[in-house]
């Protein structure tokens, strides 16, 4: 878990739904909180963005680290009653992926104030870009 301890504190968040065949896209802004809980055996994650008109606002619990794998299990409640689960990994150049059954991201730490995500989703069997943001403090 400590590989993590990057995420903690909160962070600005700013970023952009791509536009879409039926949506001109959408640009958001909010907050995203990281701490550590449970005697840092996981991360609370808290969303909360204002994307157009729209609040949304998540909970996600980051932890459970397989150690064969080297996965991060993620899972992830919204206020729309969405649930989602995610893992995550790192590749050899620090770069933190979250992977799901329809949607993925690479998360990039630029310095120790600065992340920048790129998101995609799957449509029709094929990943598409999706939103990009970009996390500071």
């Amino acid at each position: 878990m400590e590989m993590l301890e990057f995420l903690i504190g909160a962070w600005k968040t700013e970023g952009n739904v791509r536009p879409d065949g039926t949506d001109s896209g959408t640009i958001f802004t909010g907050t995203d909180t990281y701490e550590w809980i449970l005697d840092r055996s996981f991360i609370l994650h808290k969303v909360d963005v204002t994307m157009g008109k729209e609040n949304i606002a998540a909970f996600e619990i980051i932890g459970g680290l397989d150690v064969k794998s080297k996965m991060y299990k993620m899972r992830s409640y919204d206020n729309s009653g969405g649930f989602t689960e995610m893992d995550a990994h790192f590749d050899m150049k620090g770069i933190l992926h979250l992977v799901g059954s329809n949607m993925r991201s690479q998360l990039d730490r630029k310095n120790q104030n600065l992340l920048i995500a790129h998101w995609e989703k799957l449509v029709n069997e094929e990943w598409v870009p999706w939103m990009d943001l970009q996390l500071s403090r």
